[in-house]
């Protein structure tokens, strides 16, 4: 049985405050600031954008979808990396996507 991770990653710091949250609050970010590291790929693989707009939109529900199919394998991970004291591996292909694998 694995250890139960702490309840609050304490002082997470950026430029102007310091942020106190909770293991799963945590995970949830680190779960966009990765889906929008896929996105940010796959636009520049293609390298195109809309023909019509300037700007390219991806609806909010579509990042919700994603956080809430990656919540529990980011927070084992979160766990494994924490038992370890390891470095963060290789991000691994999303099983849920169409789309080819970034490199």
């Amino acid at each position: 049985m694995s250890s139960t991770p702490s309840n609050e990653i304490s002082q997470l710091k950026s430029e102007y405050q310091t942020h106190n949250m909770s293991y799963d609050e945590y995970a949830r970010w680190l779960c966009l600031l990765e889906g929008v590291e896929i996105v940010s790929k796959r636009v520049e693989q293609l390298k195109r954008r809309s023909i019509e707009n300037d700007v390219d939109w991806i609806k909010p529900l579509a990042f919700q979808k994603y956080i809430d199919e990656r919540f529990l394998s980011m927070k084992s991970d979160l766990e494994e990396i924490e038992q370890n004291n390891s470095v963060i591996a290789p991000a691994l292909p999303c099983t849920t996507s169409l789309a080819p694998v970034l490199a």
